[in-house]
């Protein structure tokens, strides 16, 4: 029946070009959304499952697991990518509701996929990424409430990999710059300039090239054992 993936935030950005990617590549895709009604059928059309879920309900989420393995028998790999940001604000503009989103989503959702995802595969093993951003390490002016979901994420990351070292699931996670999707749209092409001169970028990657990297990290020979793992540089 060949591997299984499981992908997060898959109709559009990051998680589509991860999703086409892991389709190509012969695995079987299964990938959840909130909304992005279009991509649901462009993704259908190519045999890739997608499952309106939102990665903050538990319930949901197991709905999901249940789906992949009844269909599939085993999930190979699970992407943690789905996040949500606001457009750059002053922390005293951001209102409790855009807090409580945003935890939800970018720190419970992960909590809630990773907890699914390793009770699938104590027995089998495999392999669960994290998606996380540049602004987990350093932080981003008007960026406080994301900075915080990220570094939150990355730290439950490695947390859940040290509790896993003798187990067969590799847990890591990818650390993003800036990237050529909807979610940067509203910047400037001044201050992705800027992003670029102070990252070191050569240019901006585009989500197909991420999404190219990331398939290749998602390989367990590329891993090189199953400590948890961060992986970064100028072209992530």
């Amino acid at each position: 029946m060949g591997k299984t993936v499981l992908i997060t935030g898959a109709t559009r950005g990051i998680g589509l070009a991860l999703a086409k990617k892991f389709k190509s590549e012969g695995y079987n895709v299964v990938g959840t959304c909130v909304s992005s009604i279009n991509s649901i059928e462009e993704l259908k059309k190519q045999n890739i499952d997608i499952i309106k879920a939102d990665v903050s309900s538990f319930n949901e989420m197991n709905g999901v697991f249940r789906y992949a393995k009844n269909k599939y028998g085993k999930i190979d790999v699970v992407i943690n990518n789905a996040g949500v940001a606001l457009n750059q604000k002053f922390i005293l503009d951001v209102t409790e509701d855009e807090f409580d989103r945003i935890i939800n989503v970018n720190l419970k959702g992960v909590f809630n996929v990773t907890k699914l995802a390793v009770n699938e595969m104590l027995s089998s093993g495999g392999v669960i990424i994290n998606v996380s951003s540049i602004f987990a390490l350093k932080g981003g002016s008007c960026e406080a409430v994301y900075s915080a979901s990220k570094g939150g994420a990355l730290a439950f990351t490695r947390a859940v990999a040290e509790e896993l070292e003798r187990s067969d699931i590799s847990v890591c996670s990818v650390i993003l710059g800036l990237i050529d999707t909807d979610m940067n749209k509203h910047l400037t092409n001044e201050e992705k300039l800027e992003f670029v001169i102070e990252s070191g970028l050569k240019k901006i990657p585009t989500a197909s090239e991420v999404a190219s990297k990331i398939f290749n990290i998602s390989q367990k020979d590329n891993l090189n054992g199953k400590n948890y793992k961060i992986f970064t540089g100028k072209f992530l």
